[in-house]
């Protein structure tokens, strides 16, 4: 932050609209005469328009460069000037005249040029009115807010739109090429709307509220004008405020004696030499509002835009979404009372702060200045996009205060509260194409070290051949000289039957009538699902979003409400985790004759399918993990203790350690292509190696021959886990895991150890943690597989880029206030999806703010969501215990019939 210049007004700027555009800057210099400087020189004598007789009560500059144009406002005249005319003439000593398009129009408040500066919207008390910008000619009188209107922006992406905004706390939306209102919205908020902006790169608007509220509105067609991201500015001040007393409260161990607390301001505090002393005092952070004066998009260059997302070929190495996600995204700047900030425009998150009653470094003098308070701030941007000029007119004095700040970037680092001014502006930006020998990827390129936990592998033990047990001193039974008297008649497990216990044969010789089809189907293999032929299909480049319901069923007779669910790595199967203590799986497409039921002692919470699609983990409340074989009824693997399974005669003694799970288990997966099972119960994620063995014995059926040992255990800083991810399908070092403190750590399995965390991922603990690992069927470049997405209720659905440690987007609009809903991401990685409380599904676009499509027709909560791995299609699962299926093409799915228990409905 810079002071540039300190220049008077004629009256309170407080109370009057000030023009800036980044170039110019229009101020009343008197009561009725509008000063014009030239911000490449501040210091410079102004340009004075003189042709006013009553207070200016508004001023604007157009959108054009040329010709500039400057439009003033009083309650005799609207003017419109041209500046570059008007200097020109102010060179040669000529009178300066301007066009008068309005005359005795009332008391004008806000005044705005269309895109193409051929109108003015003027706002009279609570109607605007619609004039010509060359002519003395008003269009139209528009009328219907209840109170008075504080501000009118025309849309640079429709020309014809304009939103309007007053203090009866509602917007509008008019069609000035129809003549006619396009949307009225309710009642939003107690407090009135006092500012806005329009977002130059996507058709939104911005709208801050005298509480401390911003909202952005989505403008553009068929969008229904909605919500999409709210931020509370009050609350953001609060926190800063706070971090701030305690910064100063803090006892430094620099001092020695005791320590002086004053009352009185900064600059009658004295030290022993008599000089100012520079510490501050907690009794001047002055408790200011947080009214929203100003609102302003910034823009950013083409080059680091990159292409616009319309043109997107979207599976293009050279033109990806990648490239989409990681271009620079625009600043939102906002102006309080007590504090400017720079927001990420896509993230919502803050990336500068500045408080106004810190001292400002001035440009032209030694000494430091301070503004305090405000009582209204404008933003603009010149021809170096890198500078915000901010205007800022003093509440108390006729002051307006010039300053120049450094535009952030979207690759910065968020705003940490804890650091100093100085510390953010030395924080450099983490660009998603730096190769950093530090920073993390989901595809490391990086070789297992030799001590490393992965190479780990429970090998079981192998029978003796007759050779160890010659050595280890067995007797024979055959050996002549040795007696047979106590040994047993075979050393095998199983004896051949003689036949006698057989049927009789009753066909003695059967002829061969079809040796056609026998030979075809002896030669026949067993098929292994879609994964047997994997490279002849592929996933659709650039679906729709899923919104045709194709079919749906009960998982049971009575509702139950499902958890999760979890398609295998073929698409052939679902299982789902129920809360009736069983998990069901059925056969995709669905058919009753293949589908079974799982039984557990308790609620299950996680259910997950191995990378091969041939075992099912599943986590239950009984403090378990079963592993099941696809098909069977009987679990091949539990795990019930937290260090192994090993007898007495294969391993080591049990002890007091190998103890139970202290809590639930809540998430369970197979790890790293299925040769590791993960699971985490409490604060603790837990590893294991496992051999799972199938056959049971004739006698002893209940004695399992799986095996399973701890590898491994991590101790989260939290009370609890609460999401667990990692991605199986191909080799990663990589696991995530988030906690009750809203905090997010990443353990690299390779070092064995946690790596990186984040603090304060969402504002409460996440639930929900899904990453980019598409499947078996499509391929992604190298970059996508380190986006994952975290949701968490009671907020948002944020999406991350791993390496760059940051929020690339935001997505907000579903209600989501207390059950944990689910969200998964499409193979494709071009949608977002997640269930709600309001009995529907949203679709969003990964590089869109706003969903763009909703599914409805749900009876409660959709707790649940999952993407097929082959076909575009949506399965959702719902808290009374209904599946149902959505596709964006029905044709894909023209064989599937429909459920009886669905048509019953």
């Amino acid at each position: 932050m810079e002071y540039i210049e300190c220049m008077k007004t004629g009256y309170n700027p407080a109370h009057v609209q000030v023009a800036c555009d980044g170039n110019f800057i229009g101020l009343p210099l008197t009561r009725t005469v509008v000063g014009v400087w030239n911000l490449s020189d501040p210091s410079a004598q102004p340009l004075k328009l003189e042709g006013h007789r009553k207070i200016l009560t508004s001023l604007v500059l157009g959108n054009k460069p040329d010709p500039k144009r400057l439009c003033s406002a009083a309650e005799d005249y609207i003017i419109v000037w041209n500046i570059h005319q008007a200097l020109e003439k102010a060179e040669k000593g000529e009178q300066i005249k301007g066009v008068i398009i309005g005359t005795t129009l009332g008391y004008i408040q806000h005044c705005a040029f269309s895109p193409d500066d051929s109108l003015v919207a003027a706002c009279n008390n609570n109607d605007v009115l619609i004039l010509r910008s060359n002519t003395s000619e008003v269009i139209a009188a528009l009328e219907g807010h209840l109170n008075r209107v504080t501000c009118a922006e025309f849309c640079p992406h429709y020309s014809s739109t304009l939103v309007t905004i007053s203090e009866d706390r509602t917007f509008k939306v008019w069609n000035i090429a129809d003549l006619s209102l396009v949307y009225q919205s309710t009642i939003i908020t107690a407090s009135p709307f006092i500012s806005m902006s329009m977002n130059l790169h996507v058709p939104q608007v911005a709208i801050g509220t005298a509480d401390g509220i911003v909202r952005v509105y989505d403008l553009s067609d068929g969008k229904d004008f909605r919500c999409v991201h709210q931020i509370n500015i009050g609350k953001i001040m609060d926190k800063y405020r706070q971090s701030k007393e305690q910064s100063l409260l803090s006892p430094t161990s620099q001092k020695n004696g005791p320590v002086t607390i004053s009352s009185k301001p900064s600059y009658q505090r004295r030290g022993d030499n008599g000089e100012p002393r520079e510490e501050v005092n907690v009794q001047d952070v002055a408790e200011t509002g947080c009214a929203v004066l100003g609102l302003y998009f910034s823009w950013v260059p083409e080059d680091d835009r990159g292409s616009s997302a319309r043109s997107v070929g979207f599976l293009h190495r050279a033109n990806t979404m990648i490239r989409d996600l990681f271009s620079a995204s625009p600043m939102l700047v906002i102006g309080t009372t007590g504090a400017l900030l720079q927001i990420n425009a896509k993230t919502m998150e803050v990336i500068q702060y500045y408080d106004l009653q810190d001292p400002v470094p001035s440009n032209s003098e030694s000494k430091e200045m301070y503004i305090n308070n405000a009582g209204s701030t404008y933003f603009s941007q010149g021809d170096d996009p890198e500078k915000i000029y901010c205007v800022i007119g003093s509440h108390f004095q006729n002051h307006v205060h010039l300053l120049k700040w450094d535009h952030a970037t979207s690759r910065s680092k968020p705003c940490s509260f804890s650091t100093s001014l100085e510390d953010l502006s030395s924080i450099s930006s983490e660009l998603p194409g730096n190769q950093n020998q530090q920073s993390l990827t989901v595809l490391s390129s990086e070789p297992m070290l030799p001590n490393s936990i992965l190479k780990q592998g429970l090998v079981p033990k192998q029978k003796e051949d007759s050779t160890t047990k010659k050595q280890k001193g067995y007797i024979s039974p055959g050996k002549p000289g040795q007696g047979v008297k106590d040994q047993p008649l075979t050393f095998q497990s199983k004896i051949k039957s003689s036949g006698y216990t057989e049927a009789p044969r009753t066909t003695m010789f059967k002829p061969k009538t079809s040796s056609t089809k026998q030979s075809s189907a002896v030669k026949k293999k067993p098929s292994t699902g879609l994964l047997e032929n994997a490279l002849d299909k592929e996933y659709p480049t650039n679906p729709g979003p899923p919104k045709d319901l194709v079919c749906g069923w009960d998982v049971a007779e009575r509702p139950t409400p499902i958890n999760a669910i979890s398609y295998s790595g073929d698409g052939l199967s679902l299982a789902c985790a129920l809360a009736n203590k069983s998990a069901q799986v059925f056969r995709i497409p669905y058919k009753e004759k293949g589908s079974y039921s799982l039984a557990h002692n308790h609620i299950v919470n996680d259910v997950r399918w191995s990378c091969d699609s041939s075992w099912l983990v599943s986590a239950c409340d009984d403090k378990t993990v079963r592993l099941w074989q696809r098909g069977q009824t009987e679990a091949v693997l539990t795990i019930a203790t937290k260090l192994h399974n090993l007898a007495e005669g294969d391993g080591p003694k049990k002890d007091k350690e190998n103890a139970p799970f202290p809590k639930e288990i809540k998430n369970a997966q197979f790890y790293y292509m299925d040769r590791f099972l993960i699971l985490t119960s409490s604060n603790t994620l837990y590893m294991y190696k496992y051999h799972l063995d199938p056959t049971k014995q004739d006698i002893k059926r209940y004695v399992s021959k799986s095996k399973y040992k701890q590898v491994q255990s991590f101790t989260m800083d939290a009370q609890y886990i609460t999401a667990l991810s990692a991605v199986n399908d191909f080799y990663s070092y990589i696991v995530m895991c988030a906690g009750s403190s809203k905090s997010l750590e990443v353990y690299d399995m390779n070092v064995g150890k946690c790596v990186r965390t984040i603090a304060d991922i969402h504002t409460r603990p996440v639930h929900c943690i899904k990453q980019h690992e598409g499947s078996k069927f499509v391929s992604h470049p190298r970059d996508a597989y380190d986006l994952f997405l975290t949701s968490a209720a009671g907020d948002c659905i944020k999406l991350w880029d791993l390496r760059a440690n940051r929020c690339v987007r935001r997505y907000e609009g579903h209600l989501n206030r207390s059950y944990p809903c689910g969200v998964d991401l499409s193979p494709c990685g071009k949608y977002v999806v997640t269930g709600a409380e309001d009995k529907c599904v949203y679709v969003y676009d990964i590089r869109g703010g706003t969903y763009c499509s909703k599914l409805t027709g749900f009876t409660d909560t959709v707790s649940a969501v999952a993407f097929h791995p082959l076909h575009s299609q949506l399965m959702t699962a719902s808290l009374d215990g209904k599946l149902k299926l959505f596709t964006d093409s029905p044709k894909v799915l023209s064989g599937i019939k429909e459920p009886e228990t669905l048509k019953q409905r």
